[in-house]
Order: structure tokens, then sequence, then C-alpha cells
């Protein structure tokens, strides 16, 4: 299986660090166009990619890479990680010279799509969750799933070649990998920023047309005259990752910017669902409508369940006595459990209440603590919120909000309390507001919410203990 002619340097670097077809070769390197290029060309040797977090310690790297049976892991020059326990790393810098034989957009055009359909069921990927609730899954992609998910993606925001996708969000996370297929299978380009340039300056540079977006990205940009004005030339920005407050979409929306809502998840191998060009600022507040090549529903109880042509095909972990297994968790239709929460209106939109994970419970009732997140990052002031749950007595526990304030913005707590009155009921009104912690910065990857819930947990026993 090649895609595309590999250029011969790159080919000999290839074959003297050893890398076999159907092997698999994990990848630990911060965003850049080398790291796209590499993907691509992994693809092409038939091995599959395992795209790393390089926010993980390297005691959680070398666990996940056991994890898989991976014997070898390509490494950029920031990374302190060296061969463990025979993982066998390599420095990225070794393929460097091959690399820069071949532009990112020539690879790209010369990529062999046909190729792709002649290889549906080849495993492609192995991306892992975040993690941050516990162990990291080994979520595994087939080429299909990664085609299916890149082709539904395309036929509702148009991305077409001559058309370049900005890719802001981690090459470890499905929705910065998954962009690399967005282009090859419409031979748009792609680039990648660098981190030496704001967002503005990257837009204007590569002339971006489209572009993902946490929440927090939008805010900053939109508070920027000029970060507002290379945004109205965008075609589409697409926001996801993270749920984003009505009063960003609000702002976004009569700024007249070319906003997309989505709903994604690893094991869909990205987007699930997505608001439609020209959307209602109404549907702007959902989660937007199901695309094409995927199934949804919710059950009884409202959890979400998905399926479709780009269901990943399980989890790879260990059994017991050490041998590799693919953990297939589907029910006897095929569905998978997304563990969140939520309804599809009567128009076929998606809104999403929250995880089922972080759900809890108080006097009988259902607390989502991203909605109260949301409540709270409508307020002026506040850059960001994390609620989390304590025990307080038998009758459940109750919520605990953590804020970091913008520029060091002055909070009122009690004016926060009063604002939350009015749009919440009383029992979902946190009752305890905690400085963001200064070690705990906001990045692109979901917040350790345990380790939130750990210090919650201290100070209220600390309080306790003092009288």
């Amino acid at each position: 299986m090649m895609y595309f002619k590999a250029d011969s340097i790159l080919t000999q670097k290839f074959n003297k660090s050893g890398i076999k077809n159907n092997e698999k070769i994990a990848v630990l390197s911060s965003n850049s166009e080398e790291y796209v290029k590499l993907l691509i060309h992994i693809f092409n040797l038939n091995a599959i990619a395992v795209p790393l977090n390089p926010m993980f310690p390297v005691s959680k790297i070398h666990q996940v890479l056991n994890d898989i049976n991976c014997k070898m892991v390509i490494v950029d020059e920031k990374s302190n990680y060296k061969d463990v326990c025979g993982i066998k790393s390599v420095p990225l810098d070794f393929f460097i010279d091959g690399l820069k034989q071949i532009s990112l957009k020539n690879l790209i055009e010369t990529f062999n799509v046909n190729k792709l359909h002649e290889n549906f069921n080849k495993y492609l990927s192995i991306i892992f969750t975040s993690g941050s609730e516990g162990r990291p899954k080994a979520v595994l992609h087939t080429v299909a799933c990664h085609y299916f998910s890149a082709s539904g993606s395309n036929d509702n925001i148009q991305f077409k070649k001559d058309d370049c996708w900005l890719i802001l969000l981690p090459l470890n996370h499905v929705s910065g990998f998954s962009t690399i297929f967005k282009a090859l299978i419409s031979k748009a380009d792609i680039a990648v920023k660098p981190p030496d340039l704001s967002l503005f300056e990257i837009i204007k540079k590569y002339k971006a047309t489209h572009l993902s977006l946490i929440p927090s990205q939008l805010s900053e940009l939109i508070n920027s005259p000029a970060g507002v004005k290379v945004l109205k030339k965008m075609k589409a920005i697409l926001i996801g990752g993270a749920p984003a407050s009505p009063r960003l979409i609000e702002e976004s929306s009569g700024l007249k910017l070319p906003i997309y809502k989505s709903y994604g998840s690893t094991e869909m191998a990205s987007q699930i669902t997505c608001t439609l060009k020209d959307d209602t600022l109404r549907h702007l507040k959902t989660s937007g409508k199901l695309l094409k090549y995927r199934e949804i529903k919710t059950d009884v109880n409202g959890e979400i369940l998905v399926k479709g042509k780009t269901l990943f095909k399980g989890y790879i972990k260990k059994d017991a006595s050490g041998k590799e297994i693919l953990n297939m968790p589907f029910d006897e239709e095929g569905w998978f459990k997304t563990s969140d929460k939520g309804y599809i209106d009567n128009e076929g939109y998606l809104h999403v209440y929250g995880r089922k994970d972080f759900m809890f419970f108080y006097k009988g009732e259902n607390i989502f603590p991203e909605e109260i997140e949301n409540h709270l990052k409508e307020l002026s002031g506040i850059e960001d919120a994390i609620v989390v749950s304590v025990c307080k007595d038998m009758e459940g526990q109750v919520p605990v909000a953590f804020i970091k304030s913008k520029d060091n913005y002055q909070i009122d707590f009690e004016s926060i309390r009063k604002s939350l009155q009015k749009n919440i009921e009383s029992f979902k009104i946190p009752v305890l507001y905690l400085k963001w912690p200064e070690d705990e910065k906001i990045t692109l990857h979901k917040p350790d919410r345990k380790k939130f819930k750990k210090i919650a947990e201290q100070l209220i026993t600390d309080l306790k203990l003092s009288g």
C-alpha cells in the first residue's frame, strides 16, 4: 500500500530506523509542519500512527506504549523521553533532511486518494483519550474511520483546493489529527501554527480560510480588533473541544463571523454533529445536526449513543496475562455509549447537557457541572471556570467552583452568587468559590477534574479543622 512515491532520502532514513510495515509508530512532539509530513509518511509505510500527548510525564508515556505493545517512538528535540525497557526512541531530527525535501502542499497534491478506498479495513491510527478521569484509552481507527469522518465534515463545511485549514489544536488530539485527512481527500492546504507567531499573525501569513478553535482561543481573538478583522475573512470557524458559552456565541454571531458549533469524540474519529451554514443564533447554541456517515440516538436515560462508518474498532489493552486484546464496548446493535447526556430536538439538533461521569446528585436532583460553568463564563471578568462536587451530607454532593479571572480582574464572589440566582436553580449554586490554582494552566487539553476535586476537598477539610 503506497499512497505516493516517497522521497528516496526519507525512505532510506525510515529503513535505517528499523520501521516496518504494520508496526505501531508513536510520535512524541509538539505541533509542526514536519510532524504532519511525518504522519503522512507513516500512513504511506502501511504503519500505524500513534500520536502522543507531549504533556504526558515520562512514566505515563511508558505506560501507554506498553499497553499497546508499541516498540518505537519518534521524539522531537524538546522531549526528555529516552529508550526505556525495550521501547526504542528515534530523534525527529534524524528524519528532518528527508522531510524537508518535499513540501507539505506537494505531499497532499500527490497523495493517491484511491488507495484509501482499497485499504478501508487497514488499521491506521491509535489515538489516546485525554485520561483526565483515569488511565488514557487507546482508540483504534481504520482508514475508513478517518476517511468517512473527513468526508462527512467536508460535505457540511466546504473545504476544497485553494483553501487552507490552520491547525491550532494538538495533532495528538483527534480534532487536530482529523484535519490532515480533510486536506488529503480534498487536495486543500493545511498550515501549522509555529510557536513564535500570534493567532492572527499566522492566519494572515498563510492566508488561512478555515480553522478549528476551542472557545478560549475564539474569545482571545474577538477581544482584539486585529483578531476580529482576520476572522471576518474566514470561510469557516469550527468551535469544539469544550462547551462554548452562550455569550461567546452571541458575540461571534453579532460580529457575523462564519462560526460552526460541533460535538464529537475520539471514538467517532472527530465530529459527530455540527451546525449548518447560515444557521440562526438559536441553532448555534446547540451542538448541531448529525453529519453524514454517522448515526445517533438517546436512550431512556438521556445518554447519547452513536455508531456509523466513523466508529472506532475498539480499545487496545492487555489482559491479565499480558496478551494484547481489542475491547469492543458496543451493544448487540453496534451502538457505542458516549457517557454524555442530552436530547435531540424536533428539528434534529443535538443539545448536550454534559458528561454522565461528571453529573452528581443533591437532594435527588441531577447537577451537571458544565451547565454551571457556562453561566459562570457569561459573567464579566471570568476567563474560565471549573465546577466539582464535594460530599456535604447524606443528601448528596454540592458544587464548588474554581474561578480564573481575566488579567487579574478582581472578582466579587458575592456578586457571582447573586447573578447565578437569576439563571439557575438554588441547589446548583456553588457553596464555595475558590481561586484558580496558580500551577494549573488553561490548555487545549481537557482539565483534570480529579485534581480540582482533590484541592477542593482538602481546602474544605482544612476549613473544618480550623473551626
